[in-house]
């Protein structure tokens, strides 16, 4: 589990650091430095999960690089979605990206010293480093499948889907509807554009309460989807964090669902390839109109 998250919020800050160039000319180099104390922490991760069950210690500190994961994250969306296009344009505003920086660069400065911490400590419990070249082929495959895959991205102009974008608009808006609506097709039509379109428009926003974007990787792994998108929805503290991810599988499916029925969210599920896929997360979700999610 803390190899996923890892993983997924080393490749995040790299696609962040191609995006935002622009953006984050100020607090480039540390965002790097996160990135690379990271990575160093990635290769120790698959040993560390692997003896979670025989070592309390083990457990403790992979439970540890899991929280300041999230908060690293927390602290990327805070930032992405101040500068998120909006109907299809940026803000630009020098005062409020001076500010946002600042937030950025404390924020990641007070993790910084839990993430050296954690890495001083590998020694301490005995973890070894990943071999050279274990696991090159499915990080590589989970790269590419994640290239274009996050929520905060959206191209400036997109062509063509106007008419597309107002149905799925009107459909999700339209609570007498079906909780669920698909975006179908071949590779590289424009589904994950068109959602991200939908997603970020301003009708959507206004009439949703919780948003939470989830990838679906190829081995579709049910505990870790929900977590993340129960974890947008409530944005909940660290207590409340550190419960959520002590429940059972069966518990988290059962507080999505709860979470989904008691106020309006709208949740994309992206690039699920299969029935299947689908049918291990539909618990999760409430199809009764009554929900409004």
């Amino acid at each position: 589990m803390a190899d996923a998250v890892v993983s997924f919020l080393v490749e995040r800050l790299g696609n962040l650091l191609i995006e935002e160039t622009t953006l984050l000319w100020s607090v480039r180099a540390q965002v790097q430095q996160m990135q690379t104390k990271l990575k160093r922490i990635q290769c120790f991760l698959k040993d560390a999960d692997k003896r979670q069950d025989e070592d309390d210690s083990v457990r403790n500190w992979v439970s540890e690089i899991r929280d300041a994961a999230y908060d690293i994250e927390d602290v990327i969306d805070s930032f992405v979605l101040k500068f998120a296009p909006r109907n299809g344009r940026r803000i630009h505003n020098l005062i409020t990206k001076g500010i946002a920086l600042h937030n950025l660069a404390s924020k990641i400065d007070e993790i910084k010293p839990r993430i050296i911490d954690l890495t001083r400590s590998l020694q301490t419990y005995g973890i070894t480093a990943r071999k050279e070249g274990e696991g090159t082929s499915l990080a590589f495959e989970r790269q590419r499948q994640l290239s274009g895959s996050y929520s905060h991205v959206v191209e400036e102009y997109i062509v063509g889907f106007d008419e597309d974008i107002s149905q799925l608009i009107t459909q999700l808006v339209n609570e007498e509807k079906c909780r669920v609506v698909s975006i179908c097709g071949m590779g590289g039509l424009g589904k994950t554009t068109m959602a991200k379109a939908v997603y970020h428009h301003g009708d959507i926003r206004r009439h949703f309460e919780g948003f939470a974007w989830a990838y679906v990787p190829q081995q579709c792994k049910r505990r870790d989807i929900c977590e993340r998108i129960f974890l947008k929805l409530i944005i909940p503290s660290r207590e409340e964090r550190d419960e959520i991810l002590r429940m059972t599988d069966e518990d988290l499916a059962k507080k999505l669902y709860k979470v989904q029925k008691e106020k309006k969210c709208l949740v994309v599920i992206d690039d699920i390839r299969s029935t299947e896929a689908w049918s291990t997360l539909s618990a999760a979700f409430p199809n009764e109109t009554a929900s409004g999610s």
